[in-house]
């Protein structure tokens, strides 16, 4: 009968392991396997009742894991033998060898311990036994023992005992977690024993489960996490069981680590897509780290909630949505000012509202400016940002960054996620600030370093690029610009943010890939930099994003050869009495990238620099990294074999889609793209025009949608081309189109005198242009009223920017005389600012005008 009953339960746990995929229910699913096992030691301990007689005087209870009933697939399965010392000994022993066989032959690993109600004091000292009698259940044989066991000896605990144990969990939880330095997302977690992983849940559960407040509830974990902001916790750990027994399963065996090796499997087990596909993998990976996250916030608040008497409410900060931006930046400002710790309590208030939080946010003038204060503070950094990115605020501010987030690297040395990679860098920046960096080498390079505000930004976006195919630096080095462009970066932190994004690898590379005594070779990396700052800077970088690989990945022998490269380099820096000029630069760095990132020949390579040399205005080449040039390049000669009017591309960026234009001269060009995008209800929120040497047009256009994201679909991108194409062929009036929507949007009706209407002309904030910027009451097809205006006047349209904050528009235009001057004679200013007065509908003898040179 043994044998069968063998037999059966080994097959029915077998049968029961892929349902695990229909459940999507670590819980139910680890419940159902529990009460197999139950039944099959329900019905052998009965048969063994019938030959020995030992249901008055033993009790079979389920200890651990299997007493929670979440056993996983290949979990030992954990038992107490209860007795009351009334059985003979040598039956106990043949009671408790027959179960632990039947169960060993099924394959199952056992652990089990036999006591009396008294004995049972005597296991208290170990906090792993004292843990797993914690979740004891009843399962067959005396109940009137374990009634007993329950009374005497559960409910008896010695206080001094569970203080102990419940002060070392919330202190283990609070250096652990809390206090962390290293990131807690990792890269190949162990689903039970990592950061966040289960084990951390069941301390709480276990602090609660013998506290002064704890009821009677059932035996399941979840029963102690009924109260306040619950559901994510609760849907957070039952992913993670059920991750876990998916591992199990496809493991064939005990295995709580989530490798490189498996993830694949996992993934598609759990549903997430073929196992062949990596965005299946990313998906999985990206909800157990959304899990993990929600395990993070809610640990938090409740060590949080233990620390303050009789449980006094917080008032929410975050609570009134008409000052929600200023509240949230100035948060972290009066944190980092007043050096406190902000309380997990109120940071998780504040990912709440982050739902609230739209795209405007990463505009706003108040938030743009306190962001950056906080970065030139030099003080907690790290850590701040940290916390900003767990409540969701960093990447509302950084949308580029915030793509990254969960974001796996599919590497076995790196051991984080991109954005906890990333954070880690900027936590190792701010031991750097506080000068206690273990290695006075490289502590004395970083004191020299300025412009610690842009290595920052560089860190922040660094590996933003990962998210696409391709070369990361170079991906990562557009979005700066973006990035630059809309914090409102000098023309100087541009390029320097650029340049460290865009090199970031180079120094890692040329150490450990060439030969860096070559002095050919230190000749051409010297050349890369216009001064010694920057080389700095880059080094630094080098050295704080090896480091955060990962554990041992900057060894003494990595340190030595970039302190080698670096000061080999320094000492041509300091020689070099005519840097190179930063347009010679430009030339020397794309020439690198297409010989040895795209794999031309020389002669091609050649070709590819004349073309962006001749490309007017040299803006062209700070504006465009190596791999968007080399892909206008391209493109340019696919549309010229093509003989069509037009060549439209389009590429998704986390905030927006940017659109390119290769077109034959068209003044109206600036109007068809404008008017387009305001008739479809998009947003444009910058424009820019640049010419080939024979007169053909580049046309570049971020947009959004009508709610300021990148979610521009397909065919709106295809009504974008075909429109602009009727448009250029006649048979579209733009006029018509410019000042129509196929969008019903109601613009608010702003009061007189709320808006300080704005027209100013500066001439001495560009070398090469005048800008213009106009602060008006939006409406539909305003800047379309703008451009067309200019263009009346003969004048070139370089770049547009457009800003709309509460249904008024902030736009810049960078304008030139035809000819390639900056707007100086009055007359015509004064004529151009009653023209744009007039189509803004601005009211006579209100706003400013302003002139400065």
């Amino acid at each position: 009968m043994f044998q069968t009953m063998k037999l059966e339960l080994k097959a029915k746990l077998l049968r029961t392991f892929p349902k695990a995929r229909l459940i999507q229910s670590g819980r139910l699913f680890t419940r159902q396997l529990s009460f197999l096992i139950d039944s099959s030691l329900i019905s052998l301990f009965s048969d063994l009742d019938r030959q020995y007689g030992i249901a008055s005087h033993l009790a079979l209870v389920p200890i651990g894991g299997y007493g929670r009933m979440e056993i996983s697939p290949y979990s030992d399965i954990d038992l107490l033998y209860l007795h009351d010392d009334q059985l003979n000994e040598q039956t106990l022993k043949e009671v408790i060898s027959q179960i632990n066989n039947y169960l060993y032959n099924n394959g199952r690993d056992v652990g089990h311990t036999c006591r009396t109600i008294s004995e049972s004091f005597n296991y208290i000292d170990n906090i792993q036994s004292y843990h797993a009698i914690l979740d004891s259940r009843f399962l067959i044989g005396s109940l009137e023992l374990f009634t007993k066991y329950k009374i005497n000896f559960l409910d008896q605990l010695p206080v001094t005992a569970v203080t102990k144990f419940n002060d070392w969990k919330i202190n283990f939880l609070e250096e652990r977690i809390i206090n962390s330095y290293d990131p807690l997302l990792l890269s190949e977690p162990n689903i039970k024993s990592d950061p966040l992983g289960l084990r951390d849940v069941q301390f709480m559960y276990w602090i609660e489960k013998t506290s002064e407040r704890h009821t009677n509830h059932g035996n399941g974990i979840f029963d102690f996490f009924l109260k306040g902001d619950t559901l994510p916790i609760l849907n957070a750990y039952d992913f993670l069981l059920l991750t876990r027994s998916a591992v199990h399963i496809l493991s064939g065996r005990k295995n709580d680590r989530l490798d490189l090796n498996f993830q694949a499997e996992v993934a598609e087990f759990l549903g997430f897509g073929a196992k062949n596909n990596l965005t299946s993998i990313e998906k999985l990976m990206s909800a157990f780290y959304k899990a993990q996250k929600d395990i993070y916030f809610y640990l938090g608040m409740y060590l949080d909630s233990r620390k303050i008497a009789n449980n006094l409410q917080f008032n929410n900060p975050f609570s009134n949505p008409d000052t929600l931006y200023e509240d949230v930046i100035t948060f972290f400002l009066d944190a980092q000012s007043q050096n406190t710790e902000p309380s997990r309590i109120l940071l998780n208030e504040l990912r709440i509202s982050s739902n609230f939080i739209g795209d405007d946010f990463k505009n706003n003038g108040l938030v743009i400016e306190s962001f950056l204060k906080l970065l030139k503070n030099k003080k907690r950094i790290g850590h701040l940002l940290t916390l900003m990115h767990e409540c969701n605020i960093l990447g509302k501010l950084l949308p580029e960054f915030g793509a990254c987030t969960n974001f796996p690297l599919f590497s076995y040395h790196h051991q984080y996620t991109v954005d906890e990679h990333t954070l880690l860098i900027i936590r190792e920046l701010d031991v750097l600030i506080s000068g206690e960096w273990d290695d006075p080498q490289i502590q004395s390079v970083f004191e020299q370093c300025e412009n610690i505000e842009i290595l920052i930004l560089a860190i922040l976006i660094h590996d933003a690029g990962k998210v696409k195919e391709g070369d990361h630096s170079q991906y990562g080095a557009e979005l700066a610009l973006i990035i630059a462009e809309r914090l409102g970066l000098s023309e100087s932190d541009t390029e320097l943010l650029r340049f460290l994004v865009a090199e970031h690898v180079i120094m890692s590379e040329l150490s450990s890939k060439r030969d860096i005594h070559d002095p050919n070779l230190l000749s051409a990396f010297a050349k890369l930099f216009t001064n010694q700052n920057t080389l700095r800077l880059l080094y630094i970088l080098t050295i704080i994003d090896t480091k955060s690989v990962g554990k041992g990945i900057l060894t003494n022998w990595k340190k030595e050869i970039l302190y080698f490269l670096y000061s080999s380099t320094l000492k041509i820096l300091e020689r070099e009495t005519s840097p190179m000029d930063s347009l010679e630069r430009i030339e020397q760095t794309l020439e690198n990238y297409l010989l040895e990132k795209e794999g031309i020949d020389q002669v091609a390579s050649k070709a590819v620099v004349k073309f962006a040399l001749e490309v007017k205005p040299e803006s062209y080449l700070n504006y465009n990294t190596p791999r968007r040039i080399f892909q206008h390049f391209i493109n340019i000669l696919e549309w010229k074999n093509e003989s069509k009017e037009i060549r439209f591309i389009s590429e998704a960026e986390p905030a927006f889609v940017t659109i390119s234009i290769f077109s034959k001269a068209n003044r109206q060009l600036l109007l068809f793209v404008c008017g387009t995008i305001s008739s479809m209800g998009l947003n444009l929120v910058g424009m820019r025009l640049f010419r080939s040497k024979n007169g053909d047009l580049i046309l570049q256009a971020q947009i959004t949608d009508q709610f300021g994201s990148g979610d521009i679909r397909a065919d709106q991108l295809v009504e974008i081309e075909t429109k602009i194409l009727d448009c250029i062929e006649g048979r579209l009036n733009i006029e018509e189109v410019a000042t129509s929507t196929n969008i019903w949007s109601k613009l608010v009706t702003i009061p007189d005198g709320m808006v300080d209407e704005l027209v100013k002309f500066s001439n001495d904030l560009s070398d090469s242009y005048t800008i213009l910027e106009v602060r008006a009451p939006d409406s539909i097809g305003l800047v379309y009223r703008i451009l067309r205006s200019l263009l009346e006047f003969d004048l070139d349209v370089i770049f547009v920017r457009i800003s709309t904050s509460t249904d008024f528009a902030y736009d810049s235009f960078y304008i030139q005389t035809n000819d390639g001057q900056k707007i100086t004679e009055s007359e015509l200013i004064f004529s151009i600012k009653e023209k744009i007065s007039e189509v803004t509908q601005m009211k006579e003898n209100h706003g400013t005008f302003e002139i400065s040179f």
